[in-house]
């Protein structure tokens, strides 16, 4: 029997690149060149990659094409004002997104470009999970900060609309924060055609899983983990099955494992006409379960 990095080699290596990425978040951030637009738009397009690809991508595009409308996303975002940008955005819905989640996210992000070419230095922190926790802490101070400039009235974070709050997931609360850790291995894992490797002060082995039902479910059919949830515990539990294959980039097979899922070859059930043809069969414990 192959062993399960060779198995997942196979995977990866027999996963189409092209296709799934113009299925996949991360083709809005590869269709800028300029870094910092990339930067940005990744960001974006992470805090909405929940729910259902084909609803998503349109809210993306149109948020894209008013951004797009100012210079792109750093021009955008560097020179946002509420009341004079605002009202483009107020009339996008995306479940419990509202528009104004939007203003208040791109006021947010201004505050923390100023002087600084890049949001990287937010996230410095020994770890993953510590970087993480503090980045959060600082955005959602700012947000309570200009809340009132956005037209809204917020004595604290948990006072602001639930759809922002949304954007703002910490590891501190339980959180696996798959959105986070999808920018960050955006911006970290060196280019290889999916990824953008922006951020060379990372390393791509302190990265943490973006764990979402997919990776969930197919990392328990392989035995990567052995927990019920999608907490973040989980989330550093499946990284450090992996970090054990490939102790210098984790995250190698994370595209190719979550796109197992998301493209329906993978739907945790035995299927006679799909899963003998896929690499992981036999270290799957779905497959071995039907035919035990």
């Amino acid at each position: 029997m192959h062993s399960l990095k060779a198995v997942l080699d196979l995977l990866l290596a027999g996963t189409d690149r092209s296709l799934r990425i113009a299925a996949d978040p991360v083709h809005f951030p590869r269709s800028y060149s300029k870094p910092a637009d990339q930067e940005l738009a990744a960001l974006i397009a992470a805090f909405l990659a929940y729910g259902r690809v084909d609803l998503f991508r349109p809210v993306l595009r149109e948020v894209f094409a008013l951004l797009d409308r100012r210079g792109g996303p750093e021009d955008a975002i560097r020179s946002f004002q509420p009341e004079l940008h605002g009202d483009a955005y107020r009339h996008l819905v995306y479940r419990w997104n509202r528009g104004v989640d939007f203003v208040l996210l791109f006021t947010v992000l201004r505050e923390h470009l100023r002087d600084q070419p890049s949001l990287s230095p937010l996230f410095a922190g020994p770890t993953v999970r510590q970087g993480l926790s503090r980045a959060v802490d600082r955005l959602r101070a700012t947000s309570v900060k200009h809340a009132k400039e956005c037209g809204l009235s917020a004595a604290s974070f948990r006072e602001l609309p639930r759809g922002f709050q949304y954007f703002l997931p910490s590891p501190d609360d339980g959180s696996a924060c798959k959105r986070w850790n999808l920018f960050l291995r955006w911006m970290v894992r060196p280019t290889d055609g999916i990824d953008l490797g922006l951020w060379k002060e990372f390393s791509p082995a302190q990265l943490v899983i973006p764990l979402d039902t997919h990776i969930g479910r197919i990392g328990r059919f392989l035995g990567l983990t052995t927990r019920n949830t999608d907490s973040w515990d989980t989330a550093e539990d499946i990284t450090a099955s992996l970090r054990k294959l490939d102790p210098s980039d984790p995250l190698r097979y994370d595209f190719a494992i979550a796109h197992l899922g998301i493209s329906g070859a993978c739907n945790g059930k035995f299927q006679a006409a799909v899963c003998p043809k896929c690499p992981l069969e036999r270290w799957c414990v779905v497959r071995n379960r039907q035919v035990g």
